[in-house]
């Protein structure tokens, strides 16, 4: 992909994931256990991602040992993700769960300034700080419900550390491997330390209780939009413009909960407007730092 083409990727699947949260919220609210929410999105994701072994080659060059290590490197960082976000998710609200995570370009771009060749764009480091001064107004709470916004945003900037970590190793050493077997090994790797949360024999039962129609259309959901990122930063090369378009979940989850909140029996669909509204003015930032990686 050439020119920003490949931004296309990251862009669909900011809209897949806001959605998809949303449905896991739901199906958190109905009585779901978050390892149960946890497992599943792992699980799909792995689905989803194994049928790229169909187009897989074995790198011809000698690669350093450090690159076939980088895949299951990638797992344990990404499971460490994947626990803070649903921890946040368990814990506060979706408009501030999911645009949290938000935070991850600035770190991401941090990341790539000190391992990737080349310096990070000016206009890289603008987006950056754009998305951290929407992070601070979707924290914003508004005298009310202050432990669910900041036990969402602690568990959410611990999941976007660990995700940023994921995104600068993917750029380095996926590209040399190959997505299509890159991908597979990670998501395997990622399968496997599922089990240390719910052992490989309940996962039969994954799909079952109150609420689990909400949770299997969510981690299906999940499980796409990994593709997309994944892929838009191994064809790219460009972690922190994939991340910067990939922020605006944030907005797309804001307007989904005030949008469709009350149709799907969200929560958050109750609070008062002029909360919504400054989380939205946060979302709204985020497009901004869109805006200026485009420019």
């Amino acid at each position: 992909m050439t020119g920003h083409a490949y931004l296309i990727l990251p862009l669909f699947s900011s809209g897949v994931y806001a959605a998809g949260t949303l449905f896991i919220k739901r199906s958190l609210e109905m009585g779901q256990p978050p390892r149960r929410v946890l497992v599943g999105s792992n699980l799909a994701m792995w689905l989803c991602f194994l049928p790229l072994l169909l187009g897989a080659k074995i790198p011809s060059a000698n690669l350093p040992v450090w690159m076939w290590l980088a895949p299951p490197v990638c797992s344990v960082l990404f499971f460490l993700g994947q626990v803070g976000t649903f921890r946040a998710l368990a814990g506060g609200d979706v408009s501030v769960a999911t645009p949290v995570l938000g935070s991850k370009v600035v770190l991401t771009a941090l990341g790539c300034a000190c391992f990737l060749p080349g310096r990070v764009p000016a206009k890289f480091w603008i987006g950056s700080a754009l998305c951290s001064l929407g992070v601070a107004l979707l924290s914003w709470s508004g005298g009310g419900r202050k432990k669910g916004a900041w036990r969402a945003v602690g568990w959410g900037l611990l999941a976007a550390a660990s995700f940023s970590l994921t995104d600068v190793l993917v750029a380095k050493a996926a590209p040399q491997i190959g997505l299509a077997l890159f991908g597979p090994m990670m998501m395997s790797g990622l399968a496997v330390l599922s089990a240390w949360v719910l052992p490989v024999w309940a996962w039969g039962g994954l799909a079952r209780g109150s609420g689990k129609g909400w949770l299997v259309t969510g981690v299906v959901l999940i499980g796409m939009q990994a593709v997309g990122v994944l892929a838009g930063i191994v064809l790219s090369g460009d972690p922190v413009g994939v991340n910067i378009v990939y922020a605006l979940r944030g907005l797309w989850s804001v307007g989904l909960v005030f949008f469709l909140g009350r149709w799907v029996g969200n929560r958050e669909a109750g609070l008062p407007g002029r909360i919504l509204g400054v989380r939205a003015l946060g979302a709204g930032l985020l497009f901004g730092a869109v805006w200026a990686v485009l420019a």
